[in-house]
């Protein structure tokens, strides 16, 4: 299995118990790849004795929400160093960082990317449609992370041949088609599709429970294969196989 996207949980406010060297022990023993992301320069130096393991990948990118707080060019090094960027974008739900602020952060770091030649990973709460015209003339590939904005915004991203993960609600919503989580995956291509957990807090924020535990991480990623597969009309071990070489392919 594949975690497109995630944060390790020691990093995050209620979690810090839980040792980080168990997490990524409990995701290789369950055969899980994960993509971690890393948002401040903090979080990039809490990950570096983890960089080199097998199975897992770490990205950097100056999340929207701290964009007042670093220069681009003061963390050039953890984007050179870095398998992809980001998470990187704008928000305008869950911060009010000003927009224009997060904006030419973004666009900075998009030009990083470019000249460096990786792939990056988009956070787009709220500002769906202008970092969708942002991103217009981007050389490399672009994932869009958990997109939950307007359906037309959604269509934007999918005509510039995005990539894209499905969060841990997909898992919550099994015999549903309907909404934007039904229209994504049946329009999101195989080929260009990725599932995520978002690390613990989101998996409890998507089940609506104050804390969830590391079982829960295989257990979200599988029933949200399963609820994949059967709206696409694949097998799941098929399907399993493709986001394997979707991550392969962009990565490269």
């Amino acid at each position: 299995m594949i975690d497109m996207h995630a944060h390790l949980a020691c990093l995050s406010e209620g979690y810090e118990t839980l040792d980080g060297e168990t997490e990524l022990n409990f995701r290789r023993k369950n055969g899980i790849t994960t993509c971690f992301s890393t948002g401040t320069p903090g979080e990039w130096q809490a990950m570096e004795s983890f960089r080199s393991q097998g199975e897992i990948i770490v990205s950097f990118g100056i999340h929207p929400w701290y964009t007042h707080c670093y220069q681009v060019e003061e963390c050039r090094e953890y984007l050179e160093l870095c398998s992809f960027v980001g998470e990187i974008g704008m928000d305008s739900v869950w911060c009010e960082i000003p927009l224009k602020l997060q904006q030419r952060r973004l666009e900075e770091q998009l030009q990083i990317a470019a000249d460096l030649g990786k792939p990056v990973l988009l956070h787009t709460k709220g500002q769906e449609e202008k970092i969708a015209d942002i991103i217009k003339g981007f050389p490399g590939s672009v994932c869009v992370h958990w997109y939950s904005g307007p359906e037309k915004d959604f269509e934007k991203f999918l005509e510039q041949d995005c990539y894209f993960t499905l969060g841990p609600d997909t898992s919550m919503v099994w015999g549903e088609h309907r909404g934007l989580i039904g229209t994504m995956v049946r329009e999101i291509p195989a080929d260009r599709l990725f599932l995520e957990t978002d690390g613990l807090p989101a998996v409890a924020w998507a089940k609506g429970v104050e804390h969830a535990k590391l079982q829960e991480i295989p257990e979200v990623l599988k029933r949200s294969l399963e609820y994949t597969a059967v709206a696409k009309g694949w097998k799941k071990e098929a399907l399993a196989c493709q986001i394997e070489e979707n991550l392969q392919r962009w990565l490269v």
